[in-house]
């Protein structure tokens, strides 16, 4: 039986996997595992987002297999393994014994992280929680009105301030009230204006600062949301919000649209972030809880 959710994974990895298949199935053609077999592999893995580092290392476990007869399945299933082996133990779930749960949403503006909040409000909803959005990116109209929307579709508490008001006495309040209204998850979107990296530093570390003086715990977890389309600019991304706060887990976004859906490999390997969701379209139930096995069988088309 082929899930849903495997379904929609599937699809929406589609165009990464189809390179990957049809680059090495041309490659391998009539061919054995000699150097310069290796050497077009290896290309392949890069330019499939998966990183040098990564790409070498399966090249060298390829060596080391003297695989006799090569084919396509065999070769994927070696990278298959390399992938598990890494991401497995990063996969994340939310921890929803803890209330309030206070989710701080970190990223670029552009990368999907309004619509992402508002369908990781979708998921807790329909778990029968009760949610709160608050709109902390209180410098973009659209990102608050967008957010609002979200609100109402899920049924969800939404707090916001007048534009240009202060983030942190915005996410501050909102905290407050989620604790009285006995609210389980508060989302928090912020700001992802990254061409001023001191400005966002400085605003991100006060919302932080602030609403640890509720709770020390506080937020109890930040989510960076990364877009799966720019490929290895995401790398860089997630390196300068390490620097800025102390993230707790990633969410990758729009894989649907992309040939790139390696890039949670570099990004992994790398910065060692846990993963808890990867995005596959627009709709509210578009975003899957990731699972190193079965992201895995979707981006070399396995299952």
């Amino acid at each position: 039986m082929v899930f849903g959710w495997f379904k929609k994974l599937k699809s929406g990895l589609s165009k990464s996997s189809e390179k990957i298949t049809t680059k090495i199935k041309k490659v391998i053609k009539g061919k054995k595992i000699d150097d310069e077999t290796l050497l077009e592999l290896e290309e392949i893995l890069i330019s499939s987002d998966m990183g040098v580092k990564f790409s070498l290392e399966v090249i060298e476990e390829l060596k080391k297999s003297k695989m006799i007869d090569p084919n396509v399945t065999k070769i994927k299933k070696v990278i298959q393994k390399k992938i598990i082996n890494l991401l497995e133990p990063l996969e994340k779930k939310i921890d929803k014994k803890t209330k309030p749960y206070i989710c701080l949403v970190v990223g670029v503006n552009g990368v999907g992280k309004t619509a992402t909040v508002g369908k990781i409000a979708h998921k807790f909803f329909s778990d029968g929680k009760k949610v709160g959005l608050v709109a902390a990116d209180t410098f973009r109209a659209a990102a608050v009105d967008q957010l609002r929307i979200w609100s109402e579709r899920t049924k969800s508490e939404f707090f916001s301030a007048k534009e240009k008001s202060d983030p942190a006495a915005l996410a501050y309040e909102s905290v407050k009230q989620a604790i009285e209204k006995k609210i389980d998850m508060l989302i928090i979107d912020t700001a992802g204006r990254l061409h001023n990296k001191n400005d966002l530093m400085n605003e991100l570390s006060k919302i932080i600062r602030v609403i640890k003086k509720i709770d020390e715990n506080y937020p109890t977890e930040i989510v960076l949301v990364l877009d799966g389309n720019i490929g290895q600019n995401s790398v860089k991304q997630a390196e300068v919000f390490k620097e800025i706060c102390n993230i707790d887990s990633i969410i990758i976004t729009k894989l649907d649209g992309t040939a790139k859906g390696g890039v949670l490999i570099p990004i992994a390997q790398l910065l060692n972030l846990p993963i808890s969701f990867i995005g596959t379209g627009e709709q509210k139930e578009d975003l899957i809880n990731f699972r190193a096995k079965e992201y895995t069988e979707a981006l070399l088309d396995l299952s």
